[in-house]
């Protein structure tokens, strides 16, 4: 009896970690392979805008709206001030941006915010929607390389995204988190396109067409709206496009509970909009769509230190296949931050920051009911902590 309920809980954790280590062993693969690019044709005449949602952000947001004019100061620039209770409007107004006020209690969360902001590029004859979130900074690049990728036919973009680095206490730590960040929001994103996947939408630096937001409206409500946009438009066929030569760089939450808020929002958002879109794109990969079964095996994944956890329980299991598919696991995940280090500036500190792994995993065991309370609950978009920039 004890060896049947052994072997059942073996049976249970492998089927939790498999879609991670799949979706991580495919995206490796991916890496090797040069990014697909969209059909070539007539090109076409793209008028963009930038979209920033932005809710009590008077301390970062005139750093974002100048790195952006200074990467194109003719494209306009809609800052959406969302529910403010501070001086964000007047401060992005100064900076330069056109500011959209959108004072409602009833339409909270990012997507009401960008749903704004759309409209309000739209009737500025925009044809095209550039998100930046406000608490970044971008490539003197980004706006000429998303624009670029539109006239060549792609419908939606998703450029490199990652956390700046900071020094001072917490350095390791910050840089593990950071080299993590570039493992999900670069590496496996890069790895799709390899391999002529949709990249998925991470939130911050993502393109759209108007044209596709009238065929597909975004709708999407939850935490995780990006996620949630993103499950819409796989299982209609779209596939979003990469941007690896041009970045958005935001800067990181305070180390501490601000971190773990902010973690359990997006680790819990993701369950909840798995939970909801598996019927979606599972029908959506039936009816021939069948890189659906991508974004559901992305959905369903684990964070890396959670399937790493994972494995570590295995290994006290006393069932041998189990032990077999735990080291082939274990190997994907070292060549997956590998891949990743190798993709930073500086992949031997990266891989050095390792050293602080043990912490990062204990302290993701005890964030764990932040994150099963924000997968339960109707999480609302919310400032997250941080320090202010240095000048």
């Amino acid at each position: 009896m004890q060896q049947v309920a052994i072997t059942a809980l073996a049976v249970v954790m492998a089927v939790f970690a498999t879609p991670l280590f799949l979706d991580l062993a495919v995206c490796i693969v991916g890496n090797l392979r040069r990014a697909r690019e969209p059909r070539a044709g007539a090109r076409r005449t793209i008028r963009l805008a930038v979209v920033v949602p932005a809710h009590d952000e008077e301390t970062m947001i005139a750093r974002t709206v100048g790195s952006l004019m200074a990467a194109d100061s003719a494209i306009p620039i809609f800052v959406v001030a969302h529910n403010c209770s501070d001086a964000t409007a007047a401060v992005a107004e100064k900076a330069g941006a056109r500011v959209v006020e959108l004072k409602n209690p009833k339409l909270r969360g990012k997507g009401a915010a960008l749903r704004h902001g759309f409209a309000a590029a739209r009737a500025a004859a925009a044809n095209a929607v550039l998100v930046v979130d406000a608490d970044s900074v971008v490539s003197m690049n980004l706006m000429a390389a998303t624009q670029d990728k539109l006239e060549e036919g792609a419908e939606a973009t998703q450029c490199r995204y990652e956390l700046e680095l900071l020094s001072g206490p917490g350095h390791t730590l910050a840089r593990l988190r950071a080299l993590a960040f570039r493992g999900m929001n670069v590496l496996r994103a890069r790895g799709r396109a390899g391999l002529g996947f949709s990249t998925g939408l991470f939130g911050n630096g993502f393109a759209l067409t108007t044209a596709m937001l009238e065929r597909v409206p975004f709708n999407a409500n939850s935490i995780a709206e990006d996620v949630e946009y993103h499950t819409h438009l796989a299982s209609m066929g779209v596939r979003v496009h990469w941007i690896g030569e041009a970045f958005v760089h935001a800067h990181p939450a305070t180390m501490g509970r601000a971190q773990a808020i902010q973690e359990g929002r997006w680790e819990g958002g993701r369950f909840k909009v798995g939970s909801r879109a598996t019927g979606r794109l599972l029908a959506a990969a039936v009816d021939g769509k069948w890189r659906a079964l991508e974004t559901l095996a992305d959905v369903w994944s684990l964070p890396l230190s959670r399937g790493v956890l994972a494995l570590l329980l295995t290994a006290a299991l006393p069932v041998h296949w189990l032990h077999v598919y735990a080291g082939v696991c274990a190997g994907i995940a070292l060549l997956y931050v590998l891949q990743a280090a190798m993709l930073g500036a500086e992949p031997v500190r990266d891989l050095a920051s390792l050293a602080a792994a043990p912490l990062y995993l204990v302290w993701k065991v005890a964030i764990t009911p932040i994150v099963l309370r924000q997968s339960r609950s109707r999480a609302e978009w919310a400032r997250t902590k941080r320090e202010a920039p240095q000048p």
